[in-house]
C-alpha cells in the first residue's frame, strides 16, 4: 500500500510540473508575440513598391520618318506595303473614321498614315508583332491594337461601300441586261475564283498551299453584267 501511495504521489507531482511548464511556455510565447507586434507598429513597416526604371522607352522611327516618307518610290511601296503611294492615301481616307487618333492624349498620338502603314506592313510580311514594332518604333502591343482596329473596321464599315448585295431595283436591272445579252433569265451575278502564285514564308508554308499542291492566294469575286 505504501508503494502504491508513493507512485501515485510521484505521478501527481509530474503532472503538476508539466502543467506549470506548459503555462510558462504559453506565457513566453504570448510575450514574444506582443513584443513583435509592438515592434511592427512602432516601426510602421510598409511594403515598398518597386520603382519603375523609366515610363516610356525612346524608340527609333527612322524607317517611317526618313525612309518611307522621303525615300520610297512606288516600287518600294509595292514591295513593302503591296500598293502604291496613291492607293495608300486612298486607303487612309477610307479608314479615317475607324483609326483616326484621339484629339486629347497624354503623349503625341501616332498619325493615321503611320497606323495604316503598320497594319499593311504586318499583313504583307507575316512578321511578328515585336519585329514590326521595332521597325516602326512602337511597342508590340500597339501593333496588335492597330491590326485589330483595321481588320474590324474594314469588315464592319469599309467593305460595305465596295462589296454589297444589289438592291431589288438594281437586281432587276442586272437580270434584265443579262437576259438581253445571253438569253439566260434571273441572273444577277457570275462568281469565279483564281489562284495567284506566291512565295510563302518558311514558317507557316502549309497555310499557303492550295488543293493543287502549290502555294497561292485565293481570289474569289462576283460580278454583274458590266463585269463590276
Amino acid at each position: 500500500c505504501m508503494m502504491l501511495i508513493g507512485v501515485q504521489r510521484m505521478r501527481m507531482a509530474l503532472l503538476a510540473d508539466l502543467t506549470t511548464e506548459r503555462r510558462q511556455r504559453r506565457r513566453r510565447y504570448m510575450e514574444i508575440l506582443i513584443l513583435t507586434n509592438n515592434m511592427l507598429l512602432n516601426s510602421a513597416i510598409v511594403p515598398q513598391r518597386s520603382r519603375r526604371a523609366l515610363w516610356m522607352k525612346s524608340r527609333n522611327k527612322v524607317f517611317w520618318e526618313r525612309d518611307v516618307l522621303t525615300v520610297f518610290d512606288d516600287e518600294d511601296w509595292k514591295a513593302n506595303f503591296r500598293m502604291t503611294r496613291g492607293s495608300f492615301h486612298k486607303l487612309c481616307g477610307i479608314m479615317e473614321g475607324v483609326m483616326k487618333p484621339a484629339e486629347v492624349t497624354v503623349r503625341a498620338p501616332i498619325p493615321l498614315e503611320m497606323r495604316v502603314a503598320i497594319v499593311l506592313y504586318k499583313l504583307a510580311s507575316c512578321a511578328q508583332y515585336r519585329v514590326v514594332g521595332n521597325q516602326f518604333g512602337v511597342h508590340k502591343s500597339t501593333v496588335k491594337k492597330m491590326v485589330y482596329q483595321f481588320c474590324t473596321g474594314m469588315v464592319t464599315s469599309a467593305l460595305g461601300h465596295f462589296i454589297k448585295v444589289p438592291t431589288t431595283e438594281e437586281a432587276i436591272g442586272i437580270a434584265t441586261r443579262f437576259e438581253q445579252k445571253f438569253n439566260i433569265p434571273q441572273i444577277i451575278g457570275c462568281i469565279d475564283g483564281t489562284h495567284i502564285p506566291v512565295l510563302p514564308p518558311s514558317e507557316g508554308y502549309k497555310d499557303f498551299v492550295n488543293r493543287e499542291g502549290w502555294p497561292s492566294y485565293v481570289v474569289q469575286g462576283v460580278v454583274d453584267d458590266m463585269y463590276r
